[in-house]
C-alpha cells in the first residue's frame, strides 16, 4: 500500500484534470484567433495523424503478437477498403483471435 495520503492523490488528479481541460480551452481560444490559411489547415490535419501514430507505435514496437497482428490487419484493411470502421473491427478481431489461439494452445 502506498504511503501517499488520500488528499495528495485527489489534489494530483484535480490538477491533472484542470491542466487537461485548460489545454483544450486554451487551444480553442488560440485557434479561434488564428486565421486558418492553407498552412495552418495542413498543420491541424497532420496533428491528428501524428498523435495517433505516437499512441500506436509503442504498441507495435513493444506489444505482443496480437498487437502486431491487429496493426497489420487494420493497416491492410484501411488501405484496401478505405473503411475505418471495418479496419478497426477486423483489427480487434485479429487481436482477439491471436489471444484466444494462445490460450487454447
Amino acid at each position: 500500500m502506498s504511503s501517499i495520503p488520500l488528499w495528495q492523490s485527489l489534489l494530483a488528479i484535480g490538477l491533472l484534470a484542470t491542466i487537461a481541460y485548460g489545454s483544450r480551452v486554451l487551444g480553442l481560444l488560440v485557434m479561434s484567433r488564428v486565421p486558418l490559411g492553407p498552412k495552418v489547415q495542413r498543420f491541424v490535419d497532420a496533428m491528428s495523424t501524428s498523435v495517433l501514430i505516437a499512441i500506436v507505435a509503442p504498441l507495435i514496437m513493444f506489444g505482443d503478437g496480437g498487437a502486431r497482428l491487429a496493426a497489420l490487419a487494420t493497416t491492410l484493411v484501411a488501405i484496401l477498403w478505405r473503411s475505418p470502421l471495418l479496419a478497426i473491427g477486423l483489427g480487434m478481431a485479429a487481436a482477439a483471435a491471436w489471444r484466444w489461439w494462445l490460450q487454447a494452445a
